[in-house]
């Protein structure tokens, strides 16, 4: 039997605590911060890098058009170069035909070679006898007294006509310095290739001076 003196005491208890409430705390004083200058840097961001990205299309844009420029530049050139030498070699050629070969075409490269002051390869197209009586110098000279008359357009061109086991061939043309002239060419053929074995050049009578008379 139990002893109503040594009776324990009832356990206390305690209020029933919810376990998904917290106790509210009271809020901590903290300091206020400006948001002001952190949003103006946000929104300048932006701005800088699209005057960035603006500045590197314009860049290539002006290295693209200083391309297109240069490359305009060099095509004008070419086709100035391709004109100048098709003009060169229409002058001189149209009167013997564009398929003329044998004397004439040694003819026309001598020609050729007049026009553009290379004088010696102009003197090698002559025969061995020819360069054995008049040498390089003499003929170098009467080049330079008479260098307008060498230096003339190709009007026409005759049918060349055999001559003592060679070929005569006439050629019409008019000078720089205004006159028409006739050039006798007498070519060779030995050593497997055509040769200018003479030439004489006579100035033509003016027809406006024969008209006058």
């Amino acid at each position: 039997m139990d002893d109503p003196l040594n009776t324990p005491d009832p356990i206390p208890t305690d209020p029933l605590v919810d376990p998904g409430f917290a106790p509210e705390s009271s809020p901590l004083s903290e300091p206020v911060l400006d948001l002001t200058p952190a949003f103006t840097s946000h929104q300048k961001l932006p701005e800088d890098r699209r005057a960035g990205v603006m500045a590197m299309y314009a860049d290539a844009a002006e290295r693209r058009r200083g391309f297109r420029h240069n490359l305009f530049l060099l095509l004008g050139l070419t086709l100035a170069a391709f004109i100048l030498s098709s003009w060169i070699l229409v002058r001189v050629d149209s009167p013997f035909g564009i398929f003329s070969t044998g004397p004439q075409e040694i003819v026309r490269a001598q020609l050729r070679a007049l026009d553009q002051g290379e004088l010696r390869p102009a003197y090698d197209m002559f025969s061995p006898r020819y360069r054995g009586q008049v040498s390089f110098d003499t003929w170098h000279e009467l080049f330079i007294t008479h260098w307008r008359m060498f230096h003339a357009d190709v009007v026409r061109s005759e049918t060349p006509a055999e001559s003592g086991g060679g070929v005569t061939l006439e050629i019409y043309l008019h000078g720089a310095d205004d006159k028409d002239y006739r050039a006798r060419f007498t070519l060779i053929r030995t050593d497997g290739r055509w040769w200018i074995d003479d030439v004489h050049w006579e100035q033509e009578p003016d027809e406006r001076e024969l008209s006058r008379t």
